[in-house]
């Protein structure tokens, strides 16, 4: 099974590489993203599927901007989330780790704080 942190080294080595918010192997080739389409969501996150040695993973192109952006896998219990709400917007400045019941806050129409 891949880790998240094998997925990190995948990306310091150079396997994988994130330009303009697109992902490619390390011989150039652009990777395919596809919509994850979650319940409660009338859109989707986008993903892509990592094949390497033998291994697949499939994962959220935001998570590997934010590792890619920060040299630091995403934290068990926390999310990526857009700034703007546009989960195609994978622009790194909208980009932000969140634990997840501060996403669910941001993403909830109650007044509760959010400590950010």
């Amino acid at each position: 099974m891949v880790t998240k942190q094998d997925i990190l080294k995948w990306l310091q080595d150079g396997t994988f590489t994130i330009e303009d918010g697109k992902v490619y192997s390390s011989r150039g080739r652009e990777l395919v993203q596809r919509i994850n389409k979650r319940k409660r969501c009338e859109h989707g996150d986008p993903r892509v599927d990592l094949y390497y040695g033998g291994e697949r993973a499939s994962i959220n192109v935001s998570h590997l901007i934010w590792m890619w952006h920060t040299n630091m896998v995403v934290p068990d219990g926390f999310e990526v989330h857009h700034r703007d709400e546009d989960p195609t917007n994978n622009n790194w400045t909208n980009l932000l780790a969140v634990h997840s019941l501060d996403h669910t806050k941001l993403h909830a129409d109650v007044e509760e704080e959010v400590p950010f």
